[in-house]
């Protein structure tokens, strides 16, 4: 009794693993953010080095082998991640959170199902998930709403293709790949699902000014600014959106003459469409699903971080 201060109760001052990863992410926020970029850089430059020993893998083992493990392997975190999920949700106190997260839940494995199929060429690509599904919970964690932690996904999966389009395949007939940033997208959104249930969200108390609080955020803000300077550009023919023969644009979004779709078979579900999203499309559609989750960030919200026991034992110790 006399480690804890008067007014706490014992369920205040034992706080779950989540809530105090939580509470230190908040505590730090720049470590986290430094930690965050850091992550991102580890999962974008090697992005060579993964392909060849893709193609390694894929010269010893053959395509199909190779792929029908990749398979294996997602429907294998895709379950571990379901049961985990269920449980966080089980825990929450209301059922208007569980029910929100469970639809948003569904709908986000619904895009993975549906992006998957349309946009993916190959079964190696599924790593785009659980790539970023990590950086969607902590950008939750970051920055406590979800249509902001979106918007950082798209940013960081924008830098992530530009840095390939324009070191890796230089020179070379391929589009900036909205297809992969959408998948990005997917994988993020999907962990900012999970982290709203790990952290224990509840409904937003008051709505009162939100969309004021949204609109002028730094991530609402750069992506405003991302696209202002796209229209600028484009505008000026500085930026084109498919490669030409004339020499005054500065770069393209796709060295292809023309949009192209082209059928491919994954290995696994038989051969379908491959759709690879143009210039215009591919925009249009990461905002889209970025809108449809404002619904979500509306709704629910984080509590605020509670200290964690160590920390109030020892504030009560140094008040004794």
């Amino acid at each position: 009794m006399g480690n804890t201060p008067t007014g706490i109760s014992q369920k205040e001052v034992e706080m779950s693993e989540p809530e105090r990863i939580l509470a230190a992410i908040q505590r730090h926020k720049a470590r986290a953010w430094l930690g965050l970029l850091a992550y991102a850089c580890a999962v974008t430059f090697p992005h060579q080095q993964v392909q060849n020993a893709v193609a390694f893998f894929t010269d010893r083992y053959t395509n199909e082998r190779v792929w029908k493990i990749s398979v294996d392997i997602a429907l294998f975190e895709g379950a571990v991640l379901m049961l985990l999920f269920l449980i966080a949700v089980y825990r929450l106190n209301g059922w208007i959170e569980r029910s929100l997260l469970i639809a948003f839940w569904l709908f986000t494995f619904a895009l993975l199902f549906g992006s998957h199929r349309m946009f993916m060429v190959n079964n190696a690509e599924l790593v785009h998930y659980p790539q970023y599904f990590p950086e969607g919970i902590a950008l939750l964690a970051l920055t406590g709403s979800p249509i902001q932690s979106m918007i950082w996904i798209a940013i960081l999966g924008g830098l992530d293709e530009a840095y390939q389009y324009t070191f890796l395949v230089t020179g070379k007939a391929f589009p900036y790949d909205f297809n992969d940033i959408y998948m990005d997208l997917v994988g993020g959104a999907a962990g900012i699902v999970f982290g709203l249930a790990l952290f224990k969200c509840r409904s937003r108390v008051n709505t009162r000014g939100w969309a004021w609080k949204l609109f002028t955020s730094p991530a609402v803000k750069l992506l405003a600014g991302i696209f202002l300077a796209g229209l600028a550009l484009l505008t000026a023919g500085k930026m084109v959106l498919y490669e030409a023969d004339s020499p005054h644009h500065w770069f393209a979004l796709s060295r292809l003459p023309i949009p192209q779709s082209r059928y491919f078979s994954p290995w696994i579900f038989g051969l379908h469409h491959f759709h690879e999203l143009t210039p215009v499309e591919g925009p249009i559609l990461i905002l889209v699903t970025i809108a449809i989750f404002a619904l979500l960030d509306r709704a629910l919200e984080l509590a605020p971080a509670r200290q964690s026991g160590h920390t109030l034992k020892a504030e009560a110790q140094s008040a004794s």
